[in-house]
């Protein structure tokens, strides 16, 4: 399926980069003050939804590349293994450009909803295992912390398409609901 035409003379590229900042240090920002002030089993992955955002809305490169960036930045601020979340995000940045091509790329709804909780449970538990093989820890995976941040991850996911959505569109495609 093709991707939605775009009139490229009123985007630049160089007005994205900014655009590509400011979502890094707003996930960072939210990432960082839930880790410290929500409890654990409230936590949604900012920065999954953003990296697979990218990914669904651009091409392959560009959904990589935000996923490392992204992954690695998350790593650095929660203080987990650095380059684990950069290694899982960049994958699911370059699947979820993947996936765009081969599902409809208007993909709405609960049906977007469900994309993003799976990817979030797929992106947790690769985390939590990684994390047990390499640090040689033994434990439990707590699947109902996985299970509500997964299903939060998917709600926040799809309000937060619709919203970036709403920006990247024309002023005259802003108005029509």
């Amino acid at each position: 399926m093709n991707r939605p035409n775009r009139n490229e003379s009123t985007y630049s590229p160089y007005l994205r980069v900014p655009f590509l900042g400011i979502l890094l240090l707003l996930s960072m920002l939210l990432d960082l003050l839930q880790s410290r002030f929500l409890p654990i089993y409230l936590n949604l992955d900012w920065t999954l939804i953003l990296v697979f955002y990218i990914g669904w809305s651009s091409n392959s490169i560009k959904g990589s590349m935000a996923g490392t960036v992204f992954g690695i930045a998350q790593d650095f601020m929660l203080g987990v293994m650095l380059g684990l979340n950069g290694a899982i995000k960049t994958i699911i940045g370059y699947s979820a450009s993947y996936l765009s091509t081969i599902l409809n790329p208007e993909l709405e709804g609960i049906l977007r909803f469900v994309l993003i909780a799976v990817i979030s449970m797929v992106n947790n538990l690769l985390v939590y295992k990684s994390h047990y093989i390499l640090a040689n820890v033994s434990g439990n995976i707590p699947i109902l912390t996985l299970l509500s941040g997964s299903l939060l991850t998917g709600i926040a996911g799809d309000i937060l398409f619709r919203l970036l959505n709403r920006l990247q569109a024309g002023p005259k495609q802003f108005v029509q609901l």
